[in-house]
């Protein structure tokens, strides 16, 4: 499986679907996977990994939201404590996002060692600014609706690790599938964390991570830019330059349809012409 960063601490796993990441922090005493995904082989990649760093070690599964390319493999890790935020405990669409699972490897004639379910959470992140302690390590996190109904970003603060699931990606533009109001208070929100100057590497759920402040800087101005393009086009009636925008993405054809939604989900939000 492809490793898009590795260190001592930290080692970013790339998909070959979607260019999906899973993120895993390793300490002296305690091991921590996020979002571990997509094919059974790369499952698989991830949990042997774990296997062999995480001896003589605390485990922590961690989901920053309920997508199901995100949780499909969460029964992999059996034993691992996991992180997720209240709301995706107490998610109304989470039959759905199981469904989408045992649907999506239903039509790839998929099979794996392990049982697709919905999971089952340990440490419920309810506040907004929640401390926890993980190992040695200081954790902040922040609830992150917008994208979808539960997300969440974890800063590990001790070591300057941003990890913000589906936001902030370098190959696509935002993908609302909740509230373009909650969109903007989540970018709000990384953009203050970002400011801080505490951040060394912010990890995204899709494409590249970065260490470059100026380029996550640019990342939340580029996200702002298309929600703002896409409020006024359904306010005014006006056409958005959608060609202009894919142009400087490598796979326009599958933005149509993530863009026509949320085009149907800003004239519900704000009405328009």
């Amino acid at each position: 499986m492809k490793h898009q960063l590795t260190s001592s601490h930290l080692t970013i796993f790339e998909s070959e679907l979607f260019r999906t990441t899973s993120t895993c922090v390793i300490t002296d005493d305690y091991l921590l996977i996020v979002d571990p995904n997509w094919l059974p082989s790369e499952v698989a990649y991830i949990r042997q990994f774990t296997e062999l760093h995480g001896k003589d070690r605390s485990k922590y599964l961690l989901l920053t939201h309920s997508d199901y390319d995100h949780i499909i493999g969460y029964g992999a890790f059996p034993g691992f404590m996991t992180i997720a935020s209240q709301r995706f405990i107490d998610n109304p669409e989470a039959d759905k996002q199981l469904q989408q699972t045992i649907a999506w490897d239903d039509e790839y004639y998929v099979q794996r060692d392990y049982p697709l379910c919905y999971p089952v959470i340990n440490y419920p992140i309810n506040g907004e600014g929640q401390d926890m302690k993980i190992g040695n390590d200081d954790y902040v996190f922040y609830q992150a609706p917008g994208h979808n109904y539960d997300g969440l970003l974890t800063f590990n603060r001790s070591r300057g690790i941003l990890i913000i699931g589906d936001y902030l990606s370098n190959i696509e533009f935002p993908y609302v599938y909740h509230s373009f109001a909650d969109y903007r208070t989540t970018l709000n929100t990384l953009e203050a964390i970002i400011h801080s100057g505490e951040v060394k590497v912010l990890i995204t759920g899709h494409g590249n991570h970065t260490t470059d402040r100026v380029e996550m800087e640019r990342r939340v101005a580029d996200s702002r830019a298309y929600l703002d393009g896409v409020e006024l086009a359904v306010r005014s009636g006006t056409d958005f330059d959608f060609e202009r925008l894919v142009a400087r993405y490598d796979f326009p054809g599958v933005m149509g349809a993530f863009h026509g939604k949320n085009v149907l989900l800003a004239g519900v939000e704000f009405g328009g012409n």
